[in-house]
């Protein structure tokens, strides 16, 4: 039909009509991005503030924190409802070149935040009772104000499940989202949501499970190690220090600490120690300095709490150990303090020199009374610590105390056990144990024991060189070297083992520092492992209290914990550098799946470490290629895969390759 005489046909009726309803949709469609817009412009013009608290999270008021989580958390929620259509259509649109995998996240990404930020709000009402306690005076209303944490926490356990539920679906959601296909930008976004899960994950959890392990339910005991990593043992340093502490609904009832030599009790026997500090430091009983000699710390740790014990007759029901970088950590969150006898604040920077000044003996060299107080600064100072956290709460920096104790853990400068299953199985998960980790594939973790009788550790310098060699049948074969370089400032420096100072002897702190240094090595492997190839590097006999020398060679000992073992005894000169070889067959570290083969390498760090360099180069089977590898390599040359690595933290490799047709 056509218009005739200025009449309208059915056909101009129908294309009027169409263009009618193509303008509404249009109208309702601008309506409805307009009041998307409208309700992400208040997120958008927060985003700011919520950076910046993120990059200063000791300028946050927590009285704040509480109502900016409500409105945040309830504007997403309007935000979601708002571009519901929008999210929908989004999650389809994976394929539009550009920004397709952008929009596919979308959805999975606002309701992440969603959850997160309902978390906050749920903690943040069952926590409310604690936000207020932020001056001297409001602390002395509520009495102890660890008691009324832990009182708080308790009675805020339906709120925290609520959290930790709704943390849980934002990691499962998180999980939905593949980062490698987002934009820069998002992916940036993305990667600050994988720091902050983790640590919501283990808060939350931390805080259901703290009031049964703060005293809630009845008294709890606590054993306190703690560590010198100047002399290295496998779970972080020599034990120089012990302390028992006592909580009881939050309140510290006891707390006692003391040189490591006068814990135990020689009207009893003891046991052989192991055999390694019995041939290279002539030890007849195994003392309860020296129970740390697994790697495994909660197997450190039980021996340990028997031994403690068993010569002081205290049950305990747990151990936490730390070294003096992770102590530097704390107190320079806490600090600064005054301890008596000292002119000068304890500072984080300053703290590990006045530890090593501390020991050093007077001008009447070593005598029993210095034997007696070389480490009564390590208990004065652990006094004040804890003097201020529980009178004086309203002084410390929480946000910095939560991150230097989140940094001591994931770097194992803190490393705590419990008996308590389900709080040791948490710790466990987080791999904050300090046990040795189960890995599903590759492994290694070297360990070093200082057993020299000294303090030399600070001035050797440790690099790992690792390669695997990938078969076609998902074995491979491993070669390790372990660099050790040995800078010292000493002078004419003699290889002399000695473990008893002499009275009037003028013994430094700095003099044990410029020592050889007398190692025993473990390297711990795949169960089925087999070594074939290890450097010797023997030891003269005047180097030794034993006054025999030894060929150097490595040995194999029984598996430990599902983990092959190989070790080696050898000295590092003054000065000098040293580097063993081991080379081993591994059993299948490579596995397939749908058509491709997955390498998984689980690199574990030693407790009590600084970040050691790696060097790790992956050959991978003849004619297979490359699909993903995490880290991503600094170097790809043919099969070769090349990575430096820091080994501040534990490392966890994921390569995934097609193997040759």
């Amino acid at each position: 039909m056509v218009e005739v005489h200025g009449r309208v046909t059915p056909r101009r009726v129908g294309v009027w009509l169409l263009a009618a309803g193509l303008a509404l949709m249009l109208a309702m469609l601008g309506y409805r991005v307009w009041r998307v817009w409208r309700a992400a412009w208040p997120l958008l013009e927060r985003l700011d503030t919520v950076q910046a608290l993120a990059a200063d999270p000791a300028a946050v008021n927590p009285a704040s924190v509480g109502p900016m989580l409500q409105q945040t958390h309830a504007e997403l929620v309007m935000l979601r409802d708002e571009a519901h259509p929008f999210l929908t259509l989004a999650s389809h649109l994976g394929w539009v070149p550009g920004v397709g995998a952008d929009l596919q996240a979308l959805p999975s990404l606002l309701d992440t935040a969603v959850d997160l930020t309902g978390a906050g709000e749920a903690v943040m009402e069952g926590l409310e009772p604690l936000l207020h306690m932020t001056s001297a005076d409001q602390v002395a209303e509520v009495g102890d104000p660890l008691s009324r944490a832990v009182r708080t926490l308790a009675d805020a356990r339906p709120q925290l499940e609520t959290a930790r539920t709704l943390v849980e679906r934002a990691a499962q959601r998180r999980a939905e989202i593949d980062v490698a296909r987002l934009s820069s930008r998002l992916a940036r976004l993305v990667k600050v949501l994988d720091r902050a899960l983790p640590l919501a994950q283990a808060g939350t959890e931390a805080a259901l499970m703290a009031p049964d392990l703060l005293g809630h339910s009845g008294p709890r005991t606590y054993l306190l190690l703690a560590q010198n990593s100047d002399e290295l043992r496998p779970t972080g340093g020599f034990i120089t220090g012990a302390g028992c502490l006592t909580v009881d609904a939050g309140d510290i009832v006891e707390f006692c600490f003391s040189d490591s030599y006068a814990v135990d009790n020689f009207s009893k026997p003891y046991d052989e120690p192991p055999a390694p500090l019995y041939e290279y430091m002539l030890s007849e009983l195994w003392l309860f300095r020296d129970t740390n000699w697994s790697p495994d710390f909660p197997t450190s740790a039980r021996k340990a709490i028997e031994l403690y014990t068993y010569g002081q007759g205290v049950e305990l029901d747990g151990a936490i150990a730390f070294d003096q970088q992770g102590a530097a950590q704390l107190i320079g969150a806490l600090g600064p303090f005054t301890v008596e006898g000292w002119d000068d604040p304890v500072t984080g920077k300053s703290f590990v020199g006045m530890v090593r000044q501390a020991w050093n003996p007077g001008s009447e060299g070593v005598t029993r009374e210095w034997a007696r107080t070389r480490k009564d600064f390590l208990g004065a100072l652990a006094q004040a610590v804890l003097q201020r956290v529980k009178q004086q709460p309203e002084t410390v920096n929480w946000f910095g105390l939560g991150q230097a104790l989140w940094h001591m853990l994931e770097e194992r400068h803190l490393l705590i056990y419990m008996e308590e299953p389900t709080a040791a199985s948490w710790l466990h998960e987080q791999g904050w144990d300090g046990a040795l980790r189960p890995a599903d594939g590759d492994y290694l973790m070297a360990v070093d024991a200082n057993l020299g009788f000294n303090k030399v550790n600070p001035h050797v310098v440790q690099m790992l060189e690792y390669q695997v060699t990938l078969h076609a049948d998902g074995g491979g074969t491993a070669a390790l070297e372990v660099n050790y370089r040995h800078v010292g400032h000493g002078s004419n420096v003699v290889c002399s083992q000695r473990g008893i100072y002499e009275e009037g002897e003028r013994v430094t702190y700095e003099s044990l520092m410029e020592g050889c240094y007398w190692n025993y090595l473990r390297v711990y492997a795949p169960e089925g492992s087999r070594l074939w190839v290890a450097s010797p590097h023997p030891v003269p006999a005047d180097y030794l209290l034993r006054g025999r020398g030894t060929a150097g060679q490595a040995e194999v000992l029984p598996d430990e914990l599902g983990k092959a073992v190989f070790a080696q005894f050898f000295v590092v000169e003054h000065g000098q550098g040293l580097t063993t070889h081991f080379e081993y067959d591994l059993p299948p570290v490579a596995r397939p799946s749908e058509g491709r083969w997955r390498f998984q390498l689980l690199i574990q760090k030693q407790p009590g470490t600084e970040g050691t360099p790696v060097s790790l180069a992956v050959v991978l089977p003849p004619g297979a290629e490359l699909l993903t590898a995490k880290p991503f390599p600094h170097a790809v040359d043919g099969g070769t895969l090349t990575f430096e690595l820091q080994l501040d933290t534990d490392i966890d490799v994921e390569i995934v390759y097609m193997p040759s047709s």
